[in-house]
């Protein structure tokens, strides 16, 4: 199955099961389901999310920030609103459609990833830390 059918199959699937991976507690809720990449943490365990992160900040160094990542990921703030996590994920799955869709990817770790989710890890690994 190609991965971008895969992904229009588990959008549902994706915004209705989520792994705890965020701890903490100083960020509001929609800005710790903006950092969860959810189709990749049924891939990836958190130490390699965090990898990922680094891996793409260091290829991207001028998004090295929490608030321009947010920005980007929340197409500047327009979820910032959202309290329900299941919009943002939804919101975030279409992002990652129509980023493979126009060919915003990125090679990160040896993996294809879109931009989108690129920049979810890179913002999971500084919150993490």
């Amino acid at each position: 199955m190609k991965r971008k059918d895969f992904l229009r199959l588990s959008a549902f699937t994706a915004a209705a099961i989520s792994l705890p991976l965020l701890h903490s507690c100083n960020s509001p809720a929609w800005e710790n389901a903006i950092a969860q990449p959810v189709f990749l943490s049924r891939l990836f365990d958190k130490e390699t999310i965090i990898k990922a992160g680094k891996a793409y900040l260091e290829k991207i160094p001028a998004e090295k920030d929490d608030d321009i990542l947010i920005k980007l990921l929340s197409d500047n703030g327009q979820m910032a609103d959202s309290s329900d996590v299941n919009e943002i994920h939804q919101f975030l799955e279409e992002k990652i459609k129509n980023d493979f869709d126009e060919g915003s990817t990125i090679l990160v770790n040896g993996w294809v990833l879109a931009i989108t989710e690129a920049r979810q890890c890179a913002l999971f690994s500084l919150i993490s830390s």
